[in-house]
């Protein structure tokens, strides 16, 4: 069976009347379309772009917002989607987005380019995290874990040099590992968030000062919520309000080191061309041990006046 050309613009005329967006298109009337699509759901122009005609709903969909477009490109049905991207494939030049930002436009692009989990993995094997040879495990692996193995010893040296405190107040000894682990928790929380952040292109080198700002913020209200809880820990177990205060002081500034230290490194490691998943969580938790220790002793020595 032919398909009649003329049908299509039956269908067009008839889907003029009930739906505004197609009726202003036809009008050419951008500036008001797209002020009606600011104003609708993403569920509702997802719907109407649906009932468009093919060679149409391109025309709507890139007249979206940048965070627009990705919600209503979700609710699409497949197909849809599938024919978005074909026409995306069509515009070399952007001409369909004449009207977004460079930023919007490379955002955009990207979403409806993102590769296939299969294609990305064929592509990466450099970068594959389970090499079935263990000695290409190890040879991956041995130089940081050296680093971090001299980086411990610091910690170890900056604890015998501060050994004069510990003898005249025993008991600080006994929080210390409580205040290196909780504070290396700390670090690794924000690593980890950063570089799944990177990895998954949602996070930029160009963001750096926002993300410690975020972090920094987060380091200080988990620091003081930890702090008071330990500071209740440190009465109960030794009656001791001084040596409590020090600690929780000790741990709420710890606490705010780790989260900027956790969220500088993956950028750092990326910007010198490393691995930020390899490295950055292990270190910052270390850095944290050698600067907590610091914190922790000197902190003491300014309360107790040693």
């Amino acid at each position: 069976m032919l398909h009649d050309p003329s049908s299509t613009q039956v269908e067009v005329e008839a889907l003029s009347t009930t739906s505004p967006l197609l009726a202003l298109l036809e009008e050419n009337n951008t500036h008001q379309l797209t002020e009606l699509l600011a104003n609708q759901q993403s569920a509702e122009i997802a719907r109407q772009i649906a009932a468009l005609p093919s060679h149409l709903q391109s025309q709507i969909f890139y007249l979206l917002h940048r965070k627009q477009a990705v919600a209503v490109y979700q609710l699409l049905d497949s197909k849809v989607q599938q024919q978005l991207q074909e026409d995306f494939q069509k515009h070399s030049e952007y001409n369909i987005m004449k009207n977004l930002s460079l930023e919007d436009k490379k955002q955009l692009f990207h979403f409806l380019y993102l590769p296939s989990p299969h294609l990305e993995v064929s592509e990466n094997q450099e970068s594959n995290y389970f090499p079935s040879n263990p000695f290409a495990v190890t040879r991956r692996r041995i130089g940081w874990l050296f680093v971090l193995l001299i980086t411990n010893t610091i910690t170890a040296a900056v604890i015998e040099s501060q050994e004069d405190v510990l003898q005249k107040v025993v008991v600080l000894a006994i929080f210390i590992p409580l205040l290196l682990a909780s504070g290396g928790n700390v670090s690794i929380q924000a690593a980890t968030v950063v570089v799944r952040g990177l990895n998954s292109d949602r996070a930029t080198q160009n963001q750096l000062l926002p993300v410690l700002g975020r972090e920094a913020i987060a380091g200080i209200l988990l620091g003081a919520m930890m702090g008071l809880i330990v500071v209740g820990e440190a009465l109960l177990l030794q009656n001791n309000p001084t040596v409590a205060i020090v600690v929780g002081v000790s741990l709420f500034t710890i606490s705010i080191i780790g989260t900027i230290s956790g969220a500088t490194l993956p950028f750092l490691f990326q910007f010198l061309g490393f691995d930020p998943a390899l490295m950055s969580a292990p270190l910052s938790a270390t850095i944290v041990d050698v600067l907590g220790v610091l914190i922790y002793l000197y902190t003491a020595r300014a309360f107790l006046h040693i």
